[in-house]
C-alpha cells in the first residue's frame, strides 16, 4: 500500500510520460510531468475495463481515496456501474445549476419579448414580477415548493399589495409552464396558489352617471386649454374605448371618409386580444379632422407633446386634465367614461347586448368573437350616433342659465 512518504519521494515522470503508483484493489495515483497527481480506480464492468477518477492529491488524501474505492466496489457487487452513477450525479448537478428559476425565467422573458402581440408595457410588468421573485433566481426549479411561493405572496398581502401577489403568482405559474413545455420540469408549484390568495378588491372606475353632471363634465372639457388632450377627452367620451386604446390610436386605423366612417383597433392593442371596430358618428369625425391638423403626418393621433409625434400621449395626460378641471375630487377618471356610457345607454333603452359589444367585453359567444366586426354593427352604428347626439343635448342642458 502507498504511503505519503513514498508519494513525496517519487520523482515526476519525464516530459510526455505518466507514472502510476499502485495502492491496491485497483486504486492508483497517476503522476504527471508537471508535478500534478490524481487518484484513479481501475475496474471491470460488464466485461469492459473502465477508470474512475477520485480527484487530485493531496486535496483528496489516501484515506478518502480508499473509502471511495470501497464504496465503488460495493456498487460493483450490486451490479451497478460506479462510473455511470458518478456521471449521472454530475449531469444532475449540472442540470440543476442550469434549470434555476432565474435562468429559465430569463428564457421565458426573452421568448415574450419576441412576441409581436405583447406590448412594451407588458414586458416592463413581466420584468417587475421577475424582480419580485429574485430570492428564487438561484434555486433549481424542482427545489421550489408551493409553500415557498405562498410565503412571498403572504408578505405582499400583509403590505396590502394583494393584486401584486396575484400577478406574481400568475407570472411564476407561466414560467413553470414554459419550463414544462421545454422538458425542464414536470411540476408547477404555483398552480396550487390558485384559490389560496386573498381576493383582489374591486376597483371602482368611477364615472358620472347623472345626466346633468355628465353634461357639465363634457362642457368643462370643451374649455380645457391644451387642444390635443381636449380632443382626446372629447373623443374618449364619444367612443368610450379604453384610455390606453385611445392613446395608442394611429391614423392608419381610421377611415374618416364615406358614409360609414369607423376606427379599426387591431387585436394587439385590445385587452381581449381581438380586433374591435368603432363606428364613428359625425361629431367624432369633426374632432379627428381637427386633430389631424395638429398631429400632421405623425404616426399617432394624439402624440406626446414633449416627445414629439414618435410617441403616444402619456398615460397621465387625460387624468391630469380631469384634475385641472376639478372633476377628480369626484373620483372621475378617464376609464370612467365607459361607466358613464354604459349606464346612460341602458337608461336610454338600448339592448344590453349591443352596449356590451361596443364596450368590447368578453361575454360574446365564440361565433361573435370570430365575426366581431359584423356583430350588431348596424345597431351599434345607430347607437353611437344617438349617443353623440345625446351628449350634445346634455352639454346644452348644462349651459349656465339653461332651463332645467
Amino acid at each position: 500500500m502507498l504511503t505519503t512518504t513514498q508519494i513525496a519521494t517519487t520523482d515526476p515522470p519525464s516530459p510526455g510520460k505518466q507514472k502510476k503508483l499502485f495502492d491496491g484493489d485497483g486504486l492508483y495515483l497517476l503522476l504527471y510531468p508537471n508535478g500534478k497527481k490524481g487518484w484513479r480506480l481501475k475496474f471491470r464492468f460488464a466485461g469492459r475495463e473502465s477508470t474512475l477518477s477520485f480527484g487530485p492529491y493531496p486535496e483528496i488524501p489516501i484515506e478518502v481515496a480508499r473509502e471511495r474505492t470501497k464504496a465503488a466496489r460495493e456498487q460493483l457487487r450490486r451490479g451497478e456501474n460506479p462510473a455511470a452513477e458518478k456521471r449521472a450525479a454530475r449531469e444532475a448537478s449540472f442540470t440543476a445549476a442550469e434549470n434555476t428559476f432565474g435562468k429559465v425565467g430569463m428564457r421565458y422573458l426573452q421568448k415574450e419579448r419576441g412576441n409581436p402581440k405583447r406590448r412594451p408595457k407588458t414586458h416592463k410588468q413581466n420584468a417587475r414580477y421577475f424582480h419580485h421573485l429574485a430570492k428564487f433566481h438561484a434555486w433549481p426549479l424542482d427545489s421550489i415548493k408551493t409553500v415557498d411561493l405562498s410565503r412571498l405572496c403572504d408578505v405582499l398581502e400583509t403590505k396590502g399589495n394583494i393584486e401584486t401577489a396575484h400577478r406574481i403568482a400568475s407570472f411564476a405559474c407561466r414560467v413553470f409552464n414554459f419550463a414544462a413545455q421545454k422538458g425542464l420540469t414536470d411540476r408547477n408549484p404555483a398552480i396550487a396558489l390558485r384559490g389560496g390568495l386573498r381576493a383582489v378588491p374591486t376597483k371602482s372606475r368611477h364615472g358620472l352617471t347623472d345626466p346633468k353632471e355628465f353634461g357639465g363634465l363634457i362642457r368643462a372639457i370643451d374649455g380645457y386649454p391644451q387642444i390635443t388632450v381636449r380632443n382626446a377627452l372629447q373623443l374618449l367620451a364619444r367612443t368610450f374605448v379604453r384610455p390606453g386604446e385611445l392613446r395608442h390610436a394611429e391614423w392608419s386605423q381610421f377611415k374618416l371618409d364615406g358614409e360609414a366612417p369607423e376606427w379599426n383597433i387591431p387585436a394587439e392593442q385590445m385587452k381581449m386580444r381581438r380586433p374591435h371596430w368603432v363606428p364613428l358618428a359625425s361629431q367624432c369625425v369633426v374632432i379627428l379632422k381637427q386633430q389631424r391638423q395638429i398631429s400632421g403626418d405623425g404616426r399617432y393621433v394624439f402624440p406626446n407633446g414633449r416627445s414629439g409625434s414618435n410617441r403616444p400621449m402619456s398615460d397621465g395626460a387625460m387624468g391630469a386634465a380631469l384634475k385641472w378641471l376639478c372633476f377628480a375630487h369626484d373620483g372621475v377618471v378617464p376609464h370612467g367614461f365607459r361607466v358613464s356610457a354604459s349606464t346612460l345607454l341602458h337608461e336610454l333603452g338600448f339592448d344590453p347586448k349591443i352596449i356590451e359589444a361596443q364596450l368590447a367585453h368578453e361575454n360574446l359567444d365564440q361565433v361573435a368573437k370570430v365575426y366581431n366586426r359584423a356583430v350588431y354593427l348596424p345597431e351599434r352604428r345607430a347607437m353611437m350616433e344617438r349617443w353623440c347626439s345625446y351628449i350634445e343635448e346634455l352639454k346644452a342642458a348644462a349651459k349656465p342659465g339653461s332651463a332645467d
